[in-house]
């Protein structure tokens, strides 16, 4: 059965909203990093870090997830998003609240701008969780990729909800603990439960899709979604009401047995596939899970003290979240969105004509060659940012963020030719 959404203008609107958004924020960021570059060579707890860090967590990645959401939920529910209204008021809600949120930190305001950017934050993330919640309720159909969507939207709310908090503790103090304590907790959830948890749970299901792979063990997914979220949930507890963070590491190996679970599930749908040749999106998607063993020996060095070094602990700090947002995160992003996102556009195109007439293949709806040239300047980028932070150099970080920024254009152009593509049908012969 295709999919029930694409029937609907409204929810069509909006799932091109946040592409189209998404690509917006994403060149703001790399605009950004230029005129911030010398923040990344100091203490991450700085205005404009905390200002690119939600811009890129809220706007680009969370908005092409949302986006990408309202498409797949019903595909794996077999039933339409529950409110097309609702959605639009969490694209509204969420849009203008990172805006204000990102202007609030990048000023450091901490009075009622940036606790109205809170607050619509949070309103929209519950929409957003009442949604989906409510879309799923209506479905029959029960699998383990649904089972990691839904966590990783509990994640993300609570993530809001931690996030709210502390915005608020800035004038109105009543977080027992300081306001640094806070932010790891707000920052391992955002980024273990609400990212990691939906991009193994809809990576799960589309690569097998797109590799043609074989019948595949979900046994594995399963060990994968109880480890990852006993981890959690295990640190979020003794983080809140018991000894502090002195456990982490424990509930990290945790984790990192789930992602190795995840791993070797991945590693069996590339070994079983019957499309051999690898085209340029899902090499993205390749070199992305190769590149997230970055942040992890980072990790390692970081809470093995094989660095003592206050300054040095810091840049690895900041390392390991830049390499887990861009290194890994970012790049799947670029590659899925020409998978995803023509798809969509080609469904709602062609879907009723599809047989009737001879229609263009979703891949034709955008330039291969901007993807592939994307792909190499975001590597170079991704590398010169990850060493500049590292070396605390900020004409080096610079350099970088220039060239992610014509990566930035690059998949912008991509994503604009894809949205505005002209039916190009032809009859058959």
């Amino acid at each position: 059965m295709l999919k029930p959404s694409l029937r609907d203008n409204y929810t069509y609107f909006i799932i091109i909203a946040h592409y189209i958004s998404a690509a917006l924020f994403f060149l703001a960021i790399a605009i950004l990093l230029i005129f911030s570059s010398e923040a990344f060579i100091g203490h991450y707890f700085h205005p404009k870090i905390l200002a690119i860090t939600h811009i890129t967590t809220l706007g680009w990645v969370s908005f092409i997830i949302i986006g990408s959401l309202y498409q797949l939920v019903p595909v794996i529910s077999n039933k339409k998003i529950f409110s097309s209204v609702m959605s639009l008021f969490t694209y509204l809600c969420v849009s203008i609240g990172t805006v204000l949120l990102a202007y609030s930190f990048w000023t450091f305001n901490t009075g009622f701008l940036i606790q109205t950017a809170a607050g619509l934050l949070f309103i929209g993330i519950t929409l957003f969780l009442i949604n989906i919640l409510l879309t799923v309720r209506q479905s029959k159909e029960k699998n383990i990729e649904m089972d990691f969507i839904q966590a990783s939207i509990f994640w993300f709310w609570l993530t809001a909800f931690i996030g709210a908090l502390l915005v608020f503790n800035f004038q109105y103090v009543f977080l027992p603990k300081d306001h640094l304590y806070y932010l790891k907790i707000h920052a391992h959830i955002g980024l273990i439960g609400w990212f990691l948890c939906l991009i193994i749970g809809v990576s799960s299901k589309l690569i097998p899709m797109f590799l043609l792979s074989g019948k595949l063990n979900t046994n594995y997914l399963s060990y994968c979604y109880y480890l990852i979220n006993l981890g959690l949930l295990g640190f979020l507890i003794d983080a809140l009401f018991l000894n502090g963070l002195d456990r982490a590491p424990v509930y990290s190996v945790i984790i990192l047995f789930g992602i190795c679970f995840f791993l070797y599930f991945i590693s069996n749908a590339f070994k079983t596939r019957a499309r051999k040749k690898i085209d340029i999106n899902l090499k993205h998607t390749y070199i992305s899970f190769f590149l997230i063993t970055i942040p992890i020996i980072l990790w390692g060095i970081l809470k093995f003290k094989i660095v003592a070094d206050k300054q040095i602990e810091l840049q690895i700090s900041s390392a390991i979240v830049f390499s887990l947002l861009f290194g890994f995160i970012t790049l799947l992003i670029l590659g899925q969105t020409f998978k995803n996102l023509a798809f969509i556009v080609w469904l709602k195109k062609y879907q009723e004509i599809s047989g009737k007439v001879k229609t263009p293949l979703p891949k034709d709806l955008y330039s291969e060659k901007i993807a592939t040239l994307q792909l190499y300047l975001f590597i170079i980028s991704f590398i010169i940012v990850l060493y500049g932070i590292l070396m605390s150099n900020s004409v080096t970080i610079k350099l970088g963020a220039i060239s992610l920024m014509i990566t930035a254009i690059l998949y912008t152009i991509n994503v604009f030719k894809i949205i505005f593509h002209k039916d190009n049908s032809t009859p058959l012969v």
